[in-house]
Order: C-alpha cells, then structure tokens, then sequence
C-alpha cells in the first residue's frame, strides 16, 4: 500500500494518504450498503431528518424566493454535519459496539468546539457565494429580490446564456472547492478531535492525490443527490445514509 505523508504547517500533524484504485469508489458506496443493512433503523432515522430538511428548504423557498440560494447552498453545507451521526454509527459498528444514537450526539457534543469552527469556515464560504449569486441574479433580472417567477423563468429558457454559464460555472468551482476541503474533515475531526485547518489539509491532499478517484466518488454524490432530488427527496431516505457511511469508508481508506 503506497503512501504519501503531507507536510504539516502547523503543530498538529497532518496524518500520510494512502493512494487508492478508482474501483475504490464503488467499494465505498458498497460499504455503505452494507453499514446501512447492519443497523437499518438508525439509518433510516438519519435518512428521515435529512428528507425532511430537505423538505423545510423547499417550502422555505416558495415562501421566500429570493432567498432561494441562500436556503440551498446552505443545505449543501449542511449535509456534512447532519452526517456526523451516520460517521459516529460506523465507527461504532467498526470497532464492534451496538448502533446508539444516543452515545453518537454524545460523540458530536465532545467534538463541538472544531467542529463548530470548520462549520464556520464554510459559512463564511457559504455567505460569500449567496452574495455573489444575489448580484448574478441582479444583473440578469434587474432586481436584488427575484421572484419565484424568475427562478421558473431560468428553467424554461428565458435568460442570458452567458450570465448563466458564467452562474454555473462559479457554482461548480464553488462546489468543488467544498467538496475538496471537506471530503474526509468531518469525519477525521469526529474520530480523531482533530483541528478544522488539519482536517481540510488532510482532505485537500487526499483529494490530491487521489484525483481519479474521488472525482468517481463526487459524481457517485451528484447522481445519488439527483435520484433524491427526482423521487422528491424520498429516495434520500435510504441514500442519505448510504453515502455517510460511504463517505466514512472512503476516509478510512483514505487516511492512514
């Protein structure tokens, strides 16, 4: 097994990255299936707060429009940390323990503190693309507060080509960048207390080094999130689940 030690830049030692096959992706997702068959009844309870989540936001959305962007990407953002509990259950399940929800809020309020500070750093990221997205949207509507009308408008058609590439394209970097700096943190900070810096480093490298792969994963994310987003949310009752504990294999095998 090849390994690849980061450099740590601060005192708190950046752990090596094991190098893995794209075929590891599946493996992950597989190992989530599995996880999800051993303790079912957790699993669909962490499935059914995240639907219904999911579900606020839309009717958040409807109510206030304009703040459309705003509820998403803060949805986006939120997913890692609703997750926590689904990490905790196969860490649990992993070192032989029973499945309690109870120990794993437990497990979440000891690591708060670094916790609550990598939720921070991604607001700030968060607050910053609402606010670009809410000029993008000025430019292309002419107004700062853009009904749900405009919002349709996008979806049949009626918009500048080029202000909505240039939207999407920001968006996916946006994305990108997220899912680099957070690919393993949450995790790594729930099983080690590690800081927030040290957790985006070691997923920054992990994503790194391992680029082939962990794009595998990240379209695996986006397909299971559209199959969600298609069955209205109801699929990500079971889906949700899965690609926590997928996630948590894939920092496993990631980090060394």
């Amino acid at each position: 097994m090849k390994t690849q030690t980061a450099q740590p830049s601060s005192a708190e030692t950046v752990p090596s990255i094991h190098q893995v096959d794209v075929a590891d992706s599946l493996d992950w997702l597989a190992a989530g299936v599995r996880t999800f068959a051993a303790a079912p009844a957790s699993s669909l309870l962490y499935g059914t707060l995240f639907t219904l989540a999911c579900w606020f936001t839309v009717a958040l959305t409807w109510a206030l429009p304009w703040f459309t962007i705003a509820f998403f990407t803060g949805l986006l953002l939120l997913g890692p940390f609703l997750a926590a509990g689904l990490y905790v259950a196969a860490r649990q399940r992993e070192a032989g323990e029973p499945v309690s929800i109870r120990a794993g809020f437990e497990l979440v309020r000891e690591r708060r503190t670094n916790l609550s500070l990598f939720a921070l750093l991604l607001g700030l990221i968060a607050a910053a693309w609402v606010r670009l997205s809410a000029l993008i949207f000025a430019v292309q509507f002419n107004l700062f507060s853009p009904s749900i009308e405009g919002y349709v408008g996008i979806l049949s058609g009626h918009f500048d080509p080029a202000v909505m590439t240039f939207f999407f394209g920001i968006g996916f970097l946006l994305a990108a960048a997220v899912f680099t700096i957070s690919a393993v943190a949450v995790p790594m900070i729930l099983d080690r207390d590690a800081g927030p810096i040290t957790a985006m480093q070691t997923s920054y490298h992990a994503v790194r080094s391992n680029l082939p792969a962990m794009t595998v994963w990240a379209a695996l994310i986006v397909a299971a999130s559209g199959i969600g987003i298609l069955t209205l949310f109801v699929g990500m009752i079971v889906l949700f689940p899965i690609l926590g504990y997928g996630t948590w294999a894939s920092y496993r095998r990631l980090v060394a």
